[in-house]
């Protein structure tokens, strides 16, 4: 494991995080009214490719790589920078990495069945939350309010994600990163990654409603600085483009339920 720095997320929102078409879980996350059963284990194909987007100073650079990364080089007022992308990095989790090929989905809360729950890859920090070094923070970089920051070892563990369905049972979206990218190195997923699909079901809200199949997206946002190759000869300016660029992988899947 590499020692990283993660920052504390304390204003990102759970409703904020499940804006991926504009439908806030805010809504349906206390709706009463009927959803589709999603339970159950669910049997996840994947896209042959990741898009790529690469924000950096304003403007956003598209690409495209095999499922397992690569590097990637963009040009961005006439330099060249390059990304290293590969899945294969022990800090990176991938799309598919983070949704595997086999999911469980569950609805635990018969009072809102709107909510579904389920087991994805996340990384934490093992330690402290203290002061940021007041060198790496600031205007400028992906930290720049100097929130406290932990200093740890970063793992990858299993933990919980929430998402929900929308009131017309036709999609679902679920939040997968808590954590925010500090200091230029540390490539823990951002607030912004999510799994968003389509719903196909069978039934309706009086009778036996049963989500089936799925197509969409699983989205990982990392920011770039964790992944930018350096350039030797850089004066700075450029490295400081780079530590504030965004990242964001996304690959397609569809998704049929097994049981």
């Amino acid at each position: 494991m590499k020692k990283l720095t993660l920052i504390a997320l304390t204003t990102l929102t759970l409703p904020s995080l499940m804006g991926a078409r504009g439908d806030g879980c805010n809504r349906t996350a206390f709706s009463r009214s009927p959803a589709p059963d999603m339970t159950g284990t669910w049997d996840v194909q994947y896209d042959d490719q990741l898009d790529v987007e690469v924000t950096i100073g304003g403007v956003t650079h598209t690409a495209s790589t095999g499922t397992q990364g690569g590097l990637v080089t963009i040009d961005h007022d006439g330099q060249p920078f390059t990304f290293d992308l590969r899945c294969e990095r022990e800090e990176i989790v991938c799309p598919s990495e983070v949704w595997p090929k086999s999911v469980a989905f569950r609805q635990d809360d018969e009072r809102y069945p709107h909510r579904v729950w389920m087991q994805v890859t996340k990384q934490e920090c093992s330690g402290e939350m203290v002061a940021p070094d007041m060198q790496s923070c600031g205007e400028g970089t992906p930290n720049p309010n100097c929130e406290d920051v932990c200093d740890g070892e970063v793992q990858t563990v299993t933990r919980e994600a929430f998402g929900t369905i929308d009131e017309e049972g036709t999609r679902f979206t679920l939040g997968l990163g808590l954590g925010a990218a500090s200091n230029g190195v540390n490539c823990a997923m951002l607030g912004g990654s999510y799994v968003d699909g389509d719903l196909e079901t069978t039934g309706d809200a009086d009778s036996d409603w049963q989500a089936v199949s799925s197509t969409g997206e699983v989205v990982a946002v990392y920011a770039g600085g964790c992944m930018w190759v350096a350039d030797a000869n850089d004066d700075g300016q450029k490295e400081a483009l780079a530590v504030g660029a965004q990242l964001r992988f996304a690959t397609g899947f569809s998704a049929e339920k097994a049981n």
